[in-house]
């Protein structure tokens, strides 16, 4: 790991910043006039606002800044529309304009809005010591509207998902998308409360089934454009629909079947059944691994939806999203509500959760520097 001594810049180069922030509608993009700008610097150092400001007539901001401290330190720009956060990408030239500096901002409702399944992805486990499969599921959240959806209360989630019976040990991937905290488990239920902004979201947790769960049957309740099923049990049987094997992929000595669907329609079933558990296995097996397989196959299934949707709902946004800049995102959002409701939100509270993103940004920071 890099020491902080060493990391430490001493760039006195102006910066510059200029953009626009724009609502998106279908017609075309409209200026948002006198609308809230923030800078921000997160870095593992410290974090915080630098600057902010008013849009022109035209939408229009502009900021110049110095980089200091921290050379791992980012810098994005915010604005926060009817409620929402939404963000540049992380600033990496001295000069930034352009589609780099554009904010598309949206309205918000509480429904209807119907969020399409761009893709199902299914990844299940061999058997692990006490006999149970780890499965993983990852959900390809697509919102072709122009409006971010929002839960119309604490009870009433934007979207849902069902656990097969006899699941346990639900838990969402820390290093999705979207926060844990913004994910709920009720019975079967899997509730997501999060905003969804236009564009792709992914929704990834993983859980354990017994062997009487099996033969699995997972029925699609809305249109998915791809159902993926990795299966790491080579004696594994799955059909349903249309689904075609696919080459199986491989990763650290471990191997899954790969099976593949496009275009399932609501009340598809698929089945996987896999050899009954014999005896208690010693080999544990991680979901992760599983995970990893998958995520060069979602990213091209991202690019693939990125490119038939509408270029303003992509604005200032990626469709391939590194963890420290999830949180990167969740700390300027935290900052800006924290500036709206200071009197409705506890100091001390804000500067508890701030602390423990900044840490947890850290420690994201330094593995992505390590992969490199």
């Amino acid at each position: 790991m890099i020491t902080a001594d060493l990391r430490q810049s001493a760039d006195t180069t102006v910066r510059r910043v200029e953009g626009q922030v724009v609502r998106g509608t279908r017609k075309a993009p409209i200026p948002v006039t006198g609308q809230w700008v923030v800078l921000h610097r997160i870095g593992p150092d410290r974090a915080g606002p630098l600057d902010s400001m008013r849009t022109n007539a035209f939408g229009q901001y502009h900021f110049r800044y110095h980089q200091a401290g921290d050379t791992a330190a980012l810098y994005i720009v915010s604005s926060t529309y009817d409620g929402i956060a939404y963000f540049t990408s992380p600033l990496r030239e001295p000069l930034v304009q352009g589609p780099d500096g554009a904010i598309t901002v949206f309205d918000t409702t509480s429904g209807p809005v119907a969020i399409k399944l761009g893709g199902r992805h299914l990844i299940i486990g061999a058997p692990q010591a006490n006999g149970r499969r780890p499965v993983g599921e990852v959900y390809d959240l697509l919102n072709d509207s122009t409006v971010t959806l929002v839960a119309r209360d604490s009870l009433t989630p934007v979207w849902t998902a069902h656990l097969p019976a006899g699941a346990v040990n639900f838990q969402v991937n820390a290093n999705g998308e979207l926060a844990s905290s913004a994910v709920l488990q009720r019975g079967a239920n899997v509730g997501l409360f999060a905003p969804l902004s236009p564009g792709i979201r992914q929704l990834a947790f993983t859980y354990e089934l017994p062997s009487s769960a099996f033969p699995l049957h997972v029925p699609t309740e809305t249109p998915t454009g791809m159902f993926e099923v990795l299966v790491q049990e080579p004696k594994a049987i799955v059909h349903g629909g249309p689904l075609r094997e696919m080459p199986p992929v491989s990763t650290e000595g471990r191997t899954f079947r790969r099976f593949l669907a496009q275009d399932l329609p609501p009340g598809a079933v698929l089945q996987v059944d896999v050899p009954a558990v014999l005896g208690v296995q010693r080999e544990r097996v991680y979901l992760g691994v599983g995970i990893v397989v998958l995520a060069a196959m979602v990213i091209a299934l991202a690019f693939a939806a990125w490119r038939s949707m509408p270029r303003f709902a992509y604005a200032g946004r990626s469709s391939e999203e590194s963890r420290s800049r999830t949180l990167i995102r969740e700390i300027a959002a935290l900052d800006s509500e924290y500036e709206r409701e200071q009197a409705a939100t506890s100091r001390e509270s804000y500067e508890s959760r701030r602390a423990a993103l900044k840490a947890e940004l850290t420690r994201a920071l330094d593995a992505e520097r390590g992969t490199r």
